[in-house]
């Protein structure tokens, strides 16, 4: 078996102790928390308990005033506004999101993804729509690397606002009339890892907050004791200037509104009191717009399908939001129409989770755009009424199931070319290049053959009629592709993306050395202890811990993915039985784990390879995820260990 790394958190005994005399909640949950960095009453039940009260305010973004500003101008002034979005799961909600609130608003608003176009802003697309007399083009998801997209833009009398969320170019930003990527260096924005539907949410709640009574008002909030106060004064939620002054100095005219609160204690400090009274007025605000409110329960859904899907770090205002829409969802799945089709077809008895709409949900509305019909999505995310609802989802099932197809046979492709144009062993990045296959699930590829292999690969498919080939890219963790690729620019058409996924367009004659220089940046930055598989396990347990209660326990730490890993649990001494193959590649193991008197089924995901070692009575230390599988109890063993 292969020798991978385990990670084996230790769990400090004494602060698990300090925290099981203040919080109420089970052993092993604090045990993970513990092993994940969390130290103390407050970090644990700020994650534990998270509240929308803090989510950070939208106007802290550069450019945010700006931005919402001018869409409420052209709302007002009638103007025709062009989204545009990328094609994936993340655009499609952002683009749903945004369209739904400026049509609200009274905006006269249309939509495009791109179909063959390739990422990013096309200029024929440009053209189109300004024949059709559109002003104003807002990016969703998209539009941070497009220079001279949003150039021709500007020569053609287009204004162009870029939403986005992933890495800006090195060599500076559009020429755009307002750009929001918390992303950009200058950005103060507090959270950098929203994904485009987070952005575009901002978006959406900022504009929303223009047809406020106190939009661009200055409010104060004031702690006083006798004639002294501690006076924060704001506009839009941002603070512009706090101190401490003499009541009778303060021209209370200036505001709009004025919040006192007459603090009785001596002891109290002012400043304190008035932060804590600023603290209330948001809650307060939050819960009693009800305008506000309302807007937030009507996205917030699409927020959390996005966000899941485009595998954002589920920390921070991810946490809040995606927990928010999870818990929307669960509460009326049928909300949306659309939705509910999907839901219906591919959760059946799964639990409305982040696990299961990553597994089964996004893939399926991922379909369209990788079979180039993304506004299928886009539209059953939009269909009002049961006729287009259904009518789109029956086709976009359709596309998925094509979609399956195509990917089945561009993994048999594409591992006979590694094998060809690669050195499995040596090469510390992979590029592969493949003729006369379809695009759209290149990218699905590439994430199997790094984690098979845990290296870097790029994917390139020559584009039939033309010099070029688009390529998909997935990285592992420490090796940022988009950065190696901006080393490389001077090679390649486009490019853009996150720091372990991104999307290429090269010129043919350019592979080869493309290739020869993306391998020498890896092979000086990639180490073998990199592309070592590592497995972090958060804590050990016992076989009788080991059961559907602990399972539900879990389920606190919710919603499980990126930065919170679904926990890994360690155990050791286990014989296995009944072990037999499974899968219609008959690649998986199904077992039994036995210990102490306990039989617990589990799977094992492409270990058929060891199907003969596991029959012999050895004993074995693994490590696992719990499941449950139609309300079955299960293990999910990620790797296995004979002991010595």
């Amino acid at each position: 078996m292969t020798e991978n790394e385990w990670l084996i958190q230790d769990v400090d005994k004494n602060l698990l102790s300090d925290l099981k005399q203040h919080i109420n909640l089970p052993e092993t949950v604090l045990k993970v928390l513990l092993s994940r960095g969390f130290k103390d009453v407050k970090s644990v039940e700020d994650f534990v308990f998270p509240k929308k009260e803090i989510l950070f305010n939208p106007f802290l973004f550069d450019d945010m005033h700006k931005t919402v500003v001018r869409i409420h101008e052209a709302i007002e002034s009638g103007e025709k506004i062009l989204i545009y979005a990328d094609r994936d799961v993340d655009g499609v909600t952002s683009l749903s999101i945004l369209y739904d609130t400026i049509s609200v608003l009274g905006g006269k608003v249309v939509w495009y993804v791109p179909s063959d176009e390739g990422y990013g802003i096309s200029p024929a697309v440009l053209d189109k729509y300004k024949n059709d007399g559109v002003t104003l083009v807002i990016t969703v998801d998209c539009g941070i690397s497009t220079v001279s997209e949003v150039d021709y833009a500007n020569s053609i009398g287009i204004q162009v606002i870029i939403t986005d969320h992933h890495k800006p170019p090195q060599d500076g930003l559009p020429k755009a009339f307002s750009v929001i990527d918390a992303k950009i260096d200058t950005c103060k924005y507090p959270f950098k890892e929203l994904a485009g539907c987070g952005v575009a949410f901002k978006v959406s709640q900022a504009l929303m907050q223009t047809y406020g009574k106190y939009f661009d008002k200055k409010i104060a909030v004031v702690a006083k004791r006798g004639d002294r106060g501690y006076i924060i004064s704001l506009v839009n939620g941002i603070v512009i200037s706090e101190e401490e002054k003499n009541l009778n100095e303060i021209n209370f005219d200036e505001y709009s509104k004025v919040i006192i609160n007459d603090e009785t204690s001596a002891s109290q400090i002012l400043c304190d009191s008035a932060h804590r009274l600023l603290s209330e007025y948001y809650k307060t605000e939050f819960y009693e717009d009800g305008r506000m409110l309302e807007f937030f329960e009507n996205n917030i859904d699409l927020v959390a399908l996005g966000s899941i899907a485009d595998i954002v770090p589920l920390e921070s205002e991810n946490r809040i939001l995606v927990q928010s829409g999870l818990a929307m969802l669960k509460q009326n799945p049928k909300k949306r129409l659309g939705l509910s089709y999907i839901f219906e077809e591919c959760l059946k008895k799964q639990l409305m989770c982040a696990k299961s709409i990553a597994w089964y949900v996004a893939p399926m509305i991922n379909a369209a755009g990788r079979m180039n019909k993304a506004s299928v999505a886009a539209e059953l995310l939009l269909a009002d009424n049961e006729y287009k609802a259904n009518t789109f989802f029956v086709e976009l099932k359709k596309l998925n199931d094509e979609r399956k197809e195509i990917q089945n046979e561009n993994v048999k492709q594409f591992d006979i070319l590694l094998q060809e144009q690669c050195d499995i062993e040596k090469d510390n990045i992979f590029v592969v290049f493949a003729k006369d296959l379809p695009h759209g699930v290149t990218g699905i590829v590439a994430s199997k053959i790094m984690k098979l292999y845990s290296k870097p690969v790029i994917l390139f498919i020559e584009d039939k009629g033309t010099d070029e080939a688009t390529g998909s890219c997935r990285s592992i963790d420490g090796f940022d592709i988009v950065s190696a690729l901006d080393k490389t620019k001077d090679l390649l058409v486009k490019f853009g993306g996150h720091t372990q996924a991104a999307g290429v367009t090269i010129k043919l004659d350019k592979i080869e050395e493309f290739r020869k220089k993306i391998k020498n940046i890896a092979d000086e930055a990639i180490s073998e202890e990199m592309t070592t598989k590592k497995f972090t396990v958060d804590c050990e347990l016992k076989i009788s811990e080991t059961n559907k209660e602990t399972y539900e326990d879990m389920n606190i730490l919710e919603p499980f993915g990126a930065a919170n890993a679904q926990p890994t649990f360690l155990l050791r001494n286990v014989e296995f039985e009944d072990v037999c193959i499974i899968g219609p590649n008959k690649d998986h193991l199904k077992l039994k784990i036995f210990k102490d008197g306990t039989y617990i089924n589990a799977l094992f995901w492409s270990a058929a390879k060891y199907k003969d070692e596991f029959n012999y009575k050895d004993k074995f230390d693994i490590v696992f995820n719990m499941d449950i599988n139609k309300g079955n109890f299960q293990l999910i063993i990620l790797d296995a260990r004979k002991n010595s």
